[in-house]
């Protein structure tokens, strides 16, 4: 197993790696090394990552650190509630309409 340290995004950017099932809790991404998929609490507590059909645990005390350190929680504080990360603004750019303007007829 890598020793890298987990890289861990909550947001809804889980859904280009997985879709929504029955029991699991998607949480957000997470990267270790090259590999990236979705993160997600099982019903047993434990944690994984997914990608499509593939499930692999994880260690749990590494993801609960890396989860504290992305979430901003303390050591004494339970991580319950996950904030989601807010999306961010739409721009829309409205254009005006091109006009042809034809040279006079003679």
């Amino acid at each position: 197993m890598s020793q890298e340290p987990l890289r861990i995004t909550v947001g809804p950017r889980w859904q280009l790696f997985t879709y929504q099932r029955e029991g699991f809790q998607l949480i957000g991404t997470v990267q270790r090394g090259m590999q990236i998929g979705a993160l997600a609490k099982m019903p047993d507590g434990d944690y994984a990552q997914v990608n499509g059909d593939i499930v692999e645990t994880l260690n749990r005390s590494r993801v609960e650190f890396a989860l504290r350190a992305a979430t901003g929680t303390k050591p004494g504080e339970p991580i319950v509630n996950i904030p989601r990360a807010p999306s961010p603004a739409v721009v829309v750019t409205v254009k005006k309409k091109r006009r042809i303007v034809l040279p006079p007829s003679e």
